[in-house]
């Protein structure tokens, strides 16, 4: 198995908390779907007032150093979605493709080889490349909230990847 399922302790002990966090962040955004406006921003640069994002990055680079290791840079972003806007069959092109399943309601994410069941603090690592879509199992009726994350440990000359940021060991 090249990929990795972890649970986020965080999130589980402050998921009203995070879902609240990020309704009012993502506010800050504008109309743009923060999904598709990643290289704007960071979602950890965009929470880190705030004491469990802090603890959230934390952890998670605990789970990424225990996937892979080296040098490494992380872009991250939150996927704020009705039903009718879930991720269509995409890949990424970053080394490592992860994301945090903070609302994720009754749905499931298909790589062409395996599914992930998503679930309140799940947090998915794997190759990047690969392709992948969300489907609904059930219907839901407030956004669903996960974080996207991708890795790379190639740098890069600066560019306008305003999401781009060191991730530290």
């Amino acid at each position: 198995m090249d990929h990795k399922l972890y649970k986020s302790q965080v999130v589980m002990s402050n998921q009203r908390v995070m879902i609240n966090v990020l309704g009012n962040a993502v506010s800050y955004l504008g109309d743009a779907d923060p999904t598709w406006t990643y290289d704007r921003y960071n979602v950890f640069g965009l929470t880190s007032p705030t004491k469990v994002f802090y603890d959230l990055f934390k952890e998670l680079r605990g789970f990424v150093y225990d996937y892979t290791d080296g040098d490494l840079w992380m872009q991250s972003w939150v996927n704020y979605h009705m039903p009718d806007q879930l991720l269509k069959r995409h890949n990424h092109t970053w080394p490592i493709h992860g994301y945090i399943c903070i609302n994720p309601h009754l749905t499931k994410t298909c790589f062409d080889d395996y599914e992930i069941q998503n679930r309140i603090g799940d947090v998915y690592i794997g190759p990047g490349g690969r392709y992948h879509e969300v489907k609904l199992i059930e219907p839901f009726y407030t956004p669903r909230i996960t974080i996207g994350f991708d890795i790379t440990d190639r740098p890069q000359q600066a560019n306008a990847n305003l999401g781009m940021i060191p991730f530290p060991k």
